[in-house]
C-alpha cells in the first residue's frame, strides 16, 4: 500500500556527532576483520535486536545500493510499517530516526539482491526534488548514520567485533572500551565580494558550465575563519578579510556539515590552482553563469548576494 508522503514543515538542525576512530595499527588487526567477514549478517542481526526500533512514522526510508526505494514517484509514496516485515529480517543495519528528524524507521538492503518486488531506486537529491527540504534532510540523517554503521563495525584499536551504545547512537567495543561515533566531516563553503561582485568558480568535477562558491574540508588544528582563509588562497590565489558566519546545513554526501560564511576581498589577483579550480571570476547579477539549485547552502549564499544581503 505504502505511505504517501506530503511536504512538512522544517525540522531542527542535524543533531552533531563527534567524529571518531584511530588507524588500525598492524597488519594482524586487518586479518582479524577479514577472518570475521563471514559473520556480517550474523553480526548485523544481532545489532539489530540491540536497536531501538520504536517508530512513531508510518513509513520507511529504505536504501539499496545508496538508492531510496519507494512505492511511486508520482505521487511520492514510501513503503509503510506494515510492508516491512516483507523486507525487515534482510536488513543490514536499521535504525529510527529522532522525531525531529520525523521519526522514521530506516534501513539498508543487501547490496548484492535485487531490490524488492514493486519498488523503484530514487536518488537523495531526486528525493529532495519529489519531498522537499523536511524529506531529504530526514533521509540524509538516515543515509549517514547507515553509512557510518556500515563502515564501522569493528574497533579500529584492537579489531574486536563492535557493540551499540548509547541507544545506538555510538558503537563501544567491548574489549577495550574504545568508543565510535557517527563520522562528521565539517566543511567551509565561502560567498566572497568585491566591488559588488561575487567571485564564484568551476570546479573540475562541476557539471560544465556549472559555477558555485568555494568550499573546502577543515584540517585538524584549524578554527573556521582559518579554513576560509587558507582555502580561498590555495584554490585562487586571493586573500579575504571581514569574515562573518551566515549558516550551516548537514550534507550527506557522504557525512559533511557544510558551515557557510560571508568575506570580502582583501588583495591578490584570481589565479585557479588548475587542480581543484579550472577556472574563476568575478561575476555580476547581470552576467551570471549556471549556478547550484536551490538545495544547497551555496545556492543560499548566492540567493543572499543577489538579494542585496552583501555587497
Amino acid at each position: 500500500m505504502g505511505v504517501r508522503f506530503k511536504t512538512q514543515s522544517a525540522c531542527s538542525a542535524l543533531r552533531a556527532f563527534s567524529a571518531g576512530g584511530k588507524s588500525l595499527d598492524s597488519k594482524g588487526a586487518y586479518d582479524r576483520i577479514f577472518e570475521r567477514t563471514s559473520s556480517y549478517e550474523a553480526a548485523a542481526e544481532e545489532e539489530n535486536d540491540h536497536m531501538d526500533l520504536c517508530s512513531t512514522q508510518d513509513a520507511w526510508l529504505l536504501f539499496h545500493n545508496d538508492m531510496v526505494l519507494v512505492k511511486s514517484k508520482s505521487p511520492l509514496t514510501l513503503p509503510s510499517e506494515d510492508e516491512g516485515a516483507s523486507f525487515t529480517d534482510k536488513l543490514l543495519h536499521r535504525g529510527v530516526l529522532s522525531p525531529a528528524r520525523g521519526a522514521f524507521s530506516w534501513g539498508e538492503y543487501p547490496a548484492d539482491e535485487p531490490a524488492p518486488q514493486g519498488f523503484e531506486p530514487v536518488g537523495l537529491r531526486e528525493l529532495w526534488a519529489l519531498g522537499g527540504d523536511s524529506l531529504f534532510h530526514s533521509a540524509g540523517t538516515a543515509f549517514q548514520m547507515m553509512d557510518w554503521r556500515r563502515n564501522c563495525r569493528y574497533c579500529p584499536r584492537c579489531a574486536a567485533l563492535m557493540e551499540p551504545a548509547e541507544e545506538g547512537r555510538a558503537y563501544a567495543c567491548p574489549q577495550c572500551a574504545y568508543v565510535s561515533y557517527p563520522t562528521l566531516s565539517p566543511a567551509v563553503i565561502v560567498a566572497v565580494v568585491r566591488d559588488g561582485k561575487l567571485l564564484l568558480a568551476h570546479g573540475t568535477r562541476f557539471p560544465s558550465g556549472r559555477y558555485s562558491v568555494l568550499a573546502g574540508f577543515v584540517e585538524p588544528g584549524e578554527s573556521l575563519e582559518e579554513t576560509v582563509e587558507r582555502e580561498i588562497f590555495e584554490e585562487v590565489g586571493i586573500k579575504v578579510k571581514d569574515i562573518a558566519y551566515f549558516g550551516s546545513q548537514p550534507w550527506p554526501f557522504p557525512h559533511s556539515l557544510m558551515l557557510g560564511f560571508t568575506a570580502r576581498w582583501a588583495s591578490g589577483e584570481i589565479v585557479p590552482d588548475g587542480v581543484e579550480i579550472g577556472d574563476a571570476d568575478w561575476f555580476t547579477p547581470e552576467n551570471m553563469p549556471e549556478i547550484p539549485p536551490s538545495i544547497s547552502i551555496s545556492r543560499k549564499l548566492i540567493d543572499h548576494w543577489l538579494s542585496g544581503g552583501i555587497a
